[in-house]
């Protein structure tokens, strides 16, 4: 199953109480469609409820869609995916964050800087810096690279592993989201990320570079000085509880049938 259907799905649904899929009982109740493909939608496979409001995550196939069908609400899960959708489509945009995985609060509890964690599909990692690991053995820290996340915890437990966190993505999308900066801070671990516009609402819970040299200077910042690492780890806490689910659940019971 897809990251965003458990997240989106599965979860929240878990948490609200709400229906996963039924196959009756939802003709009066608004239904959300997470990142439904958009093949099923054209072909009719996929039959949109009558109160139906479409997730759309990163989707851009989806923004298509949506134009041509004005009367369906969207969600958009980042500000800077909330701006682009109300300015490219009429329909009624709604922005609820995705929330993180620390539904526990827990906290990372380590005083050494020993790890570098990155996490994403297999073919992400690839477009990491040459010979980024070895830079980061060269400053005494371990790379931990995780994909095979399949439940929640399997993501937890990554972080309960990692003292930095790296996200590295050189290249643009038109939607995208601060996920993976909002779950590492909320166990208050910074992350150092190849700069994108929607980490922008992350800012100051992050340290945004564009070059290999950039991260490895501001790493080594990081590491020397404890007193900028908390800094960074109490702003990342404050700000990842506006994302913990008790608060994104609360945005859903806010969605109007259209």
């Amino acid at each position: 199953m897809r990251g965003s259907s458990i997240i989106r799905g599965e979860q929240i649904a878990e948490y609200l109480g709400a229906k996963l899929n039924p196959e009756s009982g939802y003709e009066n109740d608004i239904c959300i469609y997470v990142k439904p493909h958009t093949r099923g939608l054209y072909s009719g496979t996929i039959q949109l409820a009558k109160h139906a409001v479409i997730d759309i995550i990163d989707g851009t196939n989806l923004v298509l869609y949506a134009s041509k069908n004005f009367n369906i609400p969207v969600i958009a899960c980042s500000r800077t995916d909330y701006n682009y959708l109300s300015r490219r489509l009429s329909n009624k945009v709604t922005l609820i964050p995705q929330h993180h995985c620390n539904f526990e609060r827990a906290k990372r509890t380590r005083n050494q800087i020993i790890t570098a964690g990155i996490i994403g599909n297999p073919e992400s990692l690839a477009y990491l810096p040459d010979n980024f690991e070895e830079r980061l053995a060269q400053s005494g820290l371990n790379l931990l690279a995780y994909s095979r996340f399949h439940r929640r915890q399997d993501v937890v437990d990554f972080y309960q592993k990692i003292d930095i966190q790296v996200v590295w993505r050189p290249w643009r999308k038109k939607l995208s989201n601060p996920l993976k900066i909002v779950n590492a801070g909320s166990f208050g671990i910074p992350t150092i990320a190849y700069d994108e516009d929607a980490f922008e609402e992350m800012d100051g819970c992050y340290v945004p570079v564009k070059t290999l040299d950039g991260f490895m200077a501001q790493l080594e910042n990081l590491k020397s000085s404890p007193d900028l690492y908390d800094s960074y780890a109490e702003k990342c806490l404050a700000r990842a509880e506006e994302y913990h689910i008790s608060k994104v659940a609360e945005l859903y019971k806010q969605l109007e049938m259209s």
